[in-house]
């Protein structure tokens, strides 16, 4: 049973890339009143740019994994649906794991810039 139930967590979890999981995971059970504030978030912890975090935005949304404000549903939150979280639940036993690699993708990028002399730190 716990062999199956490690399969089956990687198959969930693969379907969705490390982007997706760590939207996933900073959404968590909140409901967010603005999808742009939250874009403008991601961007400003994690380096992604807005468009990225917005196409991620709207597959999630596709899979019915999460909802939030459209021209036909003005004033909705940003919330994981009821299947957003229940996969939530799987995606979280990984949450170090996505978390470590997008500090370490941070670090990588800002010990980058250092070497080329943009860095202004």
């Amino acid at each position: 049973m716990v062999q199956m139930e490690a399969t089956t967590r990687l198959t969930l979890d693969s379907m969705l890339t490390r982007r997706e999981q760590l939207v996933m995971l900073e959404i968590g059970l909140d409901s967010i009143g603005s999808a742009s504030s939250f874009v403008d978030y991601m961007g400003d912890s994690y380096g992604i740019s807005k468009s990225s975090v917005w196409y991620i935005l709207k597959r999630l949304r596709e899979r019915n994994l999460l909802g939030f404000a459209t021209k036909e549903e003005p004033g909705r939150a940003l919330e994981l649906t009821r299947g957003g979280k229940e996969r939530l639940q799987l995606v979280e036993r990984s949450k170090i794991d996505i978390l470590n690699y997008f500090a370490n993708a941070a670090v990588k990028q800002t010990v980058g810039i250092q070497r080329m002399g943009f860095y202004q730190g």
